[in-house]
């Protein structure tokens, strides 16, 4: 005959087995969610760097696009898989030294999650973003 002590530990084994697995899945799920939002403020706040330098007269758009990978950069996320967009289009494209004083300028900065992510998450797919709106001085 088995000893209670014993049939209490298998029953705490099984269970143990059945509950572990959903919550580290819980655990992880709240660590990459809170990675996410840190790195939505980094993104906004190299938007807010980018936008800073770019409502000054006579900047150009390659200026506030290093001006955001730079910030980037310094705080761990790599440059080379950011966009900067001004004013809904691409920073190269648009020409930030011809508008005139007044106008507002948008910066959005953003990044693949996958490229961000610190857990192997193949099921979540597009970007995170930050944006910031100044007027030229």
């Amino acid at each position: 005959m088995r000893s209670p002590q014993l049939l209490r530990r298998g029953a705490s084994l099984v269970e143990f087995a059945v509950v572990a697995p959903v919550f580290f899945l819980i655990v992880l799920g709240l660590i990459e969610i809170g990675r996410a939002c840190m790195v939505t403020e980094l993104l906004t706040e190299a938007a807010r760097h980018a936008c800073r330098q770019g409502v000054i007269e006579g900047t150009s758009s390659s200026a506030i696009q290093s001006a955001a990978a730079n910030y980037l950069s310094s705080v761990g996320i790599n440059s080379e898989s950011i966009n900067v967009y001004v004013n809904d289009a691409p920073a190269g494209s648009t020409n930030v030294s011809a508008m005139p004083a007044y106008t507002e300028i948008t910066v959005v900065v953003t990044v693949p999650i996958a490229d961000v992510a610190w857990t192997p998450i193949k099921f979540v797919t597009g970007n995170l973003a930050g944006q910031y709106t100044m007027r030229r001085e």
